[in-house]
């Protein structure tokens, strides 16, 4: 199968999405680039859902509730969800085109709630004359594109890696790869027909065993108790192991968290920290302030009014000098004229009674001194003060430095405030990170699985002794059994049957493990060189951490280090390694199998960078040789994701679409799209493109333009 195109209609936040995929065996990538938040996920369900309705979309993602519509929708009115893919299969060497739709109405109702109406789904074959319905689309689907598979086809990147990983027990992750290589390579039945030749065998030889008679019959009872007894204390074993894997994990994890927590610092040495630089944050503030006041008085004073005025200053005060010269000030007549006309004599003799001529002289002398006295008092008095001030002015070369001085020193109080307002800004918040109940019950809890650990280690190992010895007398018990049906007397027809359905178990068990086998050791090979590729190194380097990987008989995906010791997936392969480990498998599987399916990926490149980043995009975008089967690869990518990749999607892609949110204005996205609720919208432009609808904030130092038209929100 190989998608040509999805069309989405109101499945969560995708209002109206078209998605064209590339089915060019030279460029076989299809690149949606879209930040966190813009639907990419959305668009990974909405194609599971569209090929196996709610009830696979739960199965896939684990979800309890499944909600179709967008939480913006409003309450109480009927939403119609619609996803339609065409794609392509090869029907008896002939390929065909197919339209799969899936219609719901979804009413959303009080809080997250929802009623939804039955699925309708339909099946066309497209053809030159139009379309053909076809029967049965479930299972039709289902043939071509199992949904146990759906986590290898379709996968979600954070979650890749738990394909052979994710905290599972050893047993999960053999039988998922198990159930994957039979899928794929097509001996499924072969398990099938196993199973019902071990069935049959079963059926025969208790027949045989009552026909054998009581002893016999007495015998293959106890082998069965025997059995029943071993099966239930394997299971016992498996539930424990898993137990104790899970709290591993859980203990893996909150150590983590803890450590984490501690890395930020000591909790009472931070307190100390911020008390010391709130302190100092005072202080210099204080300090800081003071400057200014000293700032305030210097341009304030006398020293500084001489500096800045010393020229115009200096001619006034010569004018005033000319004034004084000349006896216009200081004036001192007004007071002799006030004694005259007391005395009631001049200071020349004559009388000034009142009446006489003189008198009234000297009064009007004295009214007119008088208009003059405060002019007088004003320029006399600004003299004396302009003397005091040129003596000052002697100092006015200290103006400059005490100038430059308080400068300095406020612009380096001023960067010390700054650099202790950021250290203490840094100490609150790693302070805030630090929760010191959550250290405690942290700790708690790490104690306990400590504990409950050591209880199922101690439980493991007895439970182990108990399964050796039951399988030791089950083994006894089965000699017994043979041996007594081999002294018995049978029925011929009993005992051919029985033998029939022996062999024929035996047989379709080797051709099973035959197959499997060959299949194994061919993924297993291709596993190993497709993952040394991706993360640089090879079987004969003896630097690197990792020596080879390898599939087990028994179906384990095994990581060996140098010295052929094998690494836990869960906890020893970092999470790179962990996403070229399943890529690798899957990819390889592929081949193997021969298998045209889509491999859909989202976000496939978190925590892995650099070099790795390049070798694994390389790796699984490689166009396929002439004598390999033809592939499809869709990569939903961010642009953090993008860096440094440019060239290879230029060379590999030969579909782009990118995908954005209106909710991204106006934090993040340039243009405003004028809608009322969330929508996420798609448009044609490349990893190297932006456009009204996807232009963030950013992109124009290193996109260029793409004209759009109109709008899609015009």
């Amino acid at each position: 199968m190989r998608l040509h195109r999805i069309q989405v209609h109101n499945f969560k936040l995708l209002q109206d999405v078209r998605v064209d995929f590339s089915v060019d065996p030279e460029r076989p990538l299809t690149a949606i680039r879209a930040e966190n938040g813009s639907g990419k996920t959305s668009l990974l369900y909405a194609i599971l859902w569209g090929l196996y309705g709610v009830s696979g979309l739960r199965a896939v993602t684990g979800a309890e509730k499944i909600r179709l519509t967008s939480t913006a929708s409003p309450t109480g009115i009927p939403v119609m969800v619609e996803v339609s893919l065409d794609f392509e299969v090869e029907d008896d060497g002939v390929l065909a085109r197919y339209r799969i739709q899936r219609t719901v109405n979804e009413t959303p109702a009080e809080g997250d709630e929802v009623e939804r109406g039955n699925e309708i789904i339909r099946l066309t074959q497209l053809t030159e004359a139009g379309g053909e319905p076809m029967a049965l689309p479930e299972r039709w689907i289902a043939q071509r594109l199992p949904e146990r598979l759906a986590d290898v086809f379709f996968t979600n990147g954070d979650d890749v890696q738990r394909f052979i990983s994710g905290r599972q027990h050893a047993h999960e992750r053999q039988e998922k790869v198990h159930l994957a290589i039979e899928s794929l390579l097509g001996i499924g039945m072969l398990r099938k027909a196993a199973e019902d030749a071990a069935a049959v065998y079963e059926v025969y030889e208790k027949r045989a065993a009552k026909d054998a008679g009581s002893k016999v019959e007495a015998l293959a009872d106890q082998r069965d108790a025997r059995k029943k007894k071993y099966d239930e204390l394997v299971a016992r074993v498996d539930v424990l192991s898993a137990r104790q894997k899970n709290m591993e994990g859980t203990q893996a994890q909150k150590r983590r968290e803890l450590e984490a927590i501690k890395d930020v610092g000591d909790l009472e040495v931070l307190n100390a920290q911020i008390s010391d630089l709130e302190r100092d944050c005072v202080a210099l503030d204080s300090r800081r302030n003071e400057c200014l006041r000293e700032m305030s008085l210097l341009l304030r004073s006398e020293v500084t009014s001489w500096s800045l005025m010393s020229e115009s200053l200096t001619a006034g005060l010569e004018r005033l000098d000319e004034l004084a010269d000349k006896r216009i000030i200081p004036s001192h007549s007004i007071q002799v004229l006030h004694d005259c006309l007391d005395d009631y004599r001049c200071i020349c003799g004559e009388s000034l009674d009142p009446g006489t001529s003189h008198r009234n002289h000297v009064q009007d002398l004295l009214a007119e001194q008088q208009k003059r006295s405060a002019v007088s008092e004003y320029l006399s008095d600004t003299r004396y003060r302009a003397r005091a001030l040129r003596d000052i002015g002697d100092r006015s070369e200290r103006f400059p430095e005490r100038r430059t001085g308080l400068l300095a020193e406020y612009a380096t109080i001023t960067q010390e405030i700054e650099r202790k307002g950021a250290l203490l800004n840094s100490a609150k918040e790693r302070r805030g990170r630090i929760d010191d109940e959550r250290v405690r019950w942290l700790q708690g809890d790490l104690n306990d699985l400590d504990q409950k650990i050591k209880d199922t280690v101690y439980e493991h190992g007895n439970l182990s002794n108990q399964v050796e010895a039951a399988q030791q007398d089950l083994a006894v018990k089965q000699k017994a059994l043979e041996k007594a049906q081999r002294d018995a007397q049978i029925s011929a027809d009993i005992a051919t049957k029985r033998d029939v359905a022996h062999d024929l178990k035996t047989l379709v068990s080797a051709v099973r493990r035959r197959l499997e086998g060959e299949y194994v050791d061919r993924v297993s090979d291709r596993l190993q060189a497709m993952f040394q590729e991706i993360i640089g190194t090879d079987s004969s380097a003896t630097q690197g951490v990792y020596r080879g990987v390898t599939i087990t008989d028994s179906f384990d995906i095994k990581v060996m280090s140098q010295r052929d010791t094998s690494f836990d997936p869960d906890f020893e392969v970092n999470g790179a390694s962990q996403r070229a480990l399943t890529l690798s498998f899957v990819w390889s599987l592929m081949e193997v199998a021969g298998v045209v399916a889509p491999r859909f990926i989202d976000t496939p490149l978190g925590m892995v960078s650099g070099d790795t980043k390049r070798r694994m995009v390389q790796a699984i975008t490689r166009p396929a040789s002439p004598s390999e089967t033809p592939f499809q690869v869709v990569l939903l990518l961010t642009r953090s994701e993008i860096a440094g990749i440019e060239d290879i999607l230029d060379d590999r892609a030969g579909s782009f679409t990118t995908l954005s949110c209106s909710h991204h204005y106006p934090r993040d996205l340039s243009n405003n799209w004028l809608v009322d609720a969330p929508v996420s919208r798609t448009c044609a432009c490349t990893h190297r493109e932006m456009c009204e609808v996807c232009a963030r904030h950013g992109d124009v130092e290193h996109l260029r333009y793409r004209e759009q038209g109109v709008p899609q929100w015009q």
